[in-house]
């Protein structure tokens, strides 16, 4: 939170004071051959050529390139390690212009793949190296050669034409595996493009691994804008998760989980990074995470797992971020304007799993297709629709008339009709993406090693508190999400969790599953293992918040934090200038506002009068942490045309 919102708060809150087994260990082995490049692995390339080194970042690089900051990356000479974004798919990737060659030593495993994409990527104003040169070659020439006891053979070679220049940026590319049926020590794989010196060549992704049959993968599915209510396996009157039921069946569900904030970007940002939003410090859809976080991709990548996403883009876009640690980042599978992206996601991973189900793996798997506009293909829209209803697909806050109608209230049977609707994407994204997840895996026999993690960032508000959609309130509607965690052969199955937990526990208990040492990260969550083995029973104390006038949205800043079942909520007043925006009036909100969960879930009675030293004790608590100097400084994301799309597809933006 900036600088200045920290002393308004505490300002405000002054005044108002007056052992069970974890998952098996992997054989498997990855060697990423970005990571271990050094300069003297580097046997020649056109950079030599440059003086001074700060003018390569200016030469050559596209403009939707920039340096990999994965933990683990190592070293980065003249910046050739970089994330590329092209078509909607961010790669890593090892720049290598024509004529570069990079040489490795290292030992062959016997059954080794090598693995990688060539390419060449083509910008009307990228600036080319300046070069002696007489080649008019109009491609690129990829060859690796395997040297062994000093003998060399080519494994691979292939010429990759210069792409037209029909559109900005142009890619030619392919991927591809090769079987290395060697075992050898100290042998040389020597990576070379030749060819016409204009093009910007890499090679992507390039990793050598080794069969093995003893992998361990983690899936974490979030359905955007899910609430936990609307679940059969949460208690759900109507039949809308019969797969995500089943797969609660075979794992665990905890009960009472809180998001760390009411809308997609800093929920995101908490989930990755198991840090509350006060210390992350991403509030507004002008900030990106600081990429000097530590994120549960760039662990698992650490550790010898393969990571990708495949993502419906908008708030959990690369260029938010999220991207770090991730092999490859797909946010152009399922987009927020097709009325099928669950479908299309999960055609996307279906694919991914193919080539890629012999790794160990980290797949993140998201979906705006439960977010508003609720307009999924029959027959799932019409299949909770009461006869006669007035909507059979819906756009409500553009039907609403916009955030300056976001109190508007509608009759009761027009709200049932647009509860029925939200409930129908539900059922479509359960059938169309969670269901054939979960056959894949067992198709492809690693279900049962595989821990299956699904949540939500936030949920949904339907007039329960006077409002629509998410991002202004903090109530249990906003909050609340599922999370049901499958862990490998189905241990601690049927097993429920009715403390509550946060979204931040989920990164440290996948690396205490996994084993990884977490002790050297600062992380505010904890592993979910204590529960899990009875050892705490207590309910954890969430933290959630909003930053004031959040997307233009004219609503003041609010903080959540409980104590056990009883949860406090502080809001900001409107000022006159807030006010002026809305047609439809806000509801009076008083400054505090404390719930007794338990007694009344629906937090329809304020309690405040009567619990004065309990809340006197929670304001410190919130005041000691707001009160803190900031750490981080976020940095600005690039938001093109296409996002800028995206965004207001969602409602986000006009």
């Amino acid at each position: 939170m900036h600088m200045k919102n920290r002393i308004v708060w505490t300002l405000f809150i002054t005044l108002i004071l007056g052992s069970c087994q974890r998952s098996h260990k992997s054989d498997f082995q990855l060697y990423r051959f970005i990571d271990h490049l050094n300069i003297e692995n580097i046997q020649s390339s056109p950079f030599f050529q440059i003086q001074d080194k700060k003018e390569v970042r200016n030469l050559i690089f596209p403009k939707k390139s920039f340096p990999i900051q994965d933990l683990g990356v190592g070293e980065n000479p003249y910046e050739l390690k970089r994330k590329l974004r092209v078509g909607g798919i961010e790669r890593n990737v090892l720049f290598a212009p024509p004529k570069s060659q990079f040489s490795y030593t290292l030992d062959i495993s016997q059954d080794s793949i090598l693995e990688f994409g060539i390419g060449i990527i083509s910008e009307k104003d990228s600036v080319e190296i300046q070069r002696n040169t007489s080649s008019k070659e109009n491609g690129v020439n990829f060859r690796i050669v395997l040297e062994i006891d000093g003998r060399k053979k080519t494994i691979f070679q292939e010429y990759l034409s210069s792409p037209q220049k029909k559109q900005e940026p142009s890619l030619s590319f392919s991927t591809h595996t090769i079987d290395l049926p060697y075992k050898h020590k100290k042998a040389r794989i020597i990576f070379i493009t030749k060819g016409g010196e204009k093009n910007i060549s890499f090679w992507a992704n390039p990793v050598l691994y080794t069969k093995r049959k003893n992998v361990r993968n983690v899936v974490l599915i979030s359905l955007d804008t899910l609430r936990a209510d609307h679940l059969g396996c949460y208690g759900y009157k109507r039949p809308t998760s019969p797969n995500i039921d089943a797969l609660a069946l075979e794992g665990m569900q905890f009960l009472n989980v809180y998001a760390q904030s009411p809308w997609t970007l800093p929920s995101h940002i908490s989930l990755f990074t198991s840090l509350n939003n006060i210390n992350h410090q991403v509030y507004y859809d002008d900030e990106k995470m600081d990429p000097s976080l530590i994120t549960m991709a760039d662990v698992l990548r650490k550790n010898q797992f393969f990571c990708s996403a495949i993502t419906g883009g908008g708030f959990v876009s690369a260029v938010y971020g999220f991207s770090k640690g991730f092999d490859t980042y797909n946010e152009g599978a399922g987009g927020v304007f097709q009325q099928n992206a669950a479908e299309l996601t999960s055609k996307a991973v279906s694919e991914w799993l193919d080539k890629n189900s012999g790794k160990n793996f980290f797949l993140f798997i998201h979906t705006y297709q439960p977010h508003n506009p609720y307009t999924c293909p029959y027959p799932y829209k019409s299949m909770f629709l009461e006869e006669g209803a007035k909507w059979t697909h819906i756009d409500l806050l553009s039907h609403l008339g916009g955030k300056p109608s976001l109190f508007k209230g509608l009759s009761e049977e027009e709200r049932q009709n647009v509860i029925s609707l939200y409930d129908g994407e539900i059922r479509y994204t359960d059938e169309t993406l969670i269901g054939p997840l979960l056959k894949k895996l067992k198709g492809l026999d690693i279900y049962d090693q595989t821990m299956i993690i699904l949540t939500s960032d936030h949920g949904e508000e339907f007039y329960e508190h006077n409002s629509w959609g998410h991002g202004q309130n903090l109530y249990d509607e906003s909050l609340k999400v599922p999370l049901v965690v499958k862990f490998p052969g189905s241990r601690f199955k049927g097993k429920k969790i009715s403390s509550i937990v946060r979204l931040v526990d989920v990164f440290p208990t996948v690396l205490d599953e996994l084993g990884i040492n977490a002790s050297d990260l600062n992380l505010d969550g904890e592993s979910l293992f204590p529960m899990i083995e009875e050892k705490e029973e207590k309910d954890r104390t969430f933290l959630a918040d909003i930053g004031g006038n959040l997307l233009n949205s004219h609503i003041p800043q609010k903080i959540a934090m409980n104590s056990g079942k009883n949860k406090l909520i502080l809001n900001k007043k409107f000022t006159k200038e807030d006010l002026a925006f809305f047609i439809y009036p806000p509801p009076d909100m008083p400054p505090l506002e404390l719930y007794d969960l338990t007694e009344d879930p629906f937090e329809k009675k304020n309690i405040i009068e009567d619990n004065s030293s309990l809340v006197k004790q929670l304001l410190s608590n919130i005041n000691e942490i707001y009160s803190k100097p900031g750490k981080r400084k976020t940095g600005k994301p690039e938001i093109d045309e296409k996002l800028r799309e995206q965004l207001r597809a969602l409602g986000y933006i006009r």
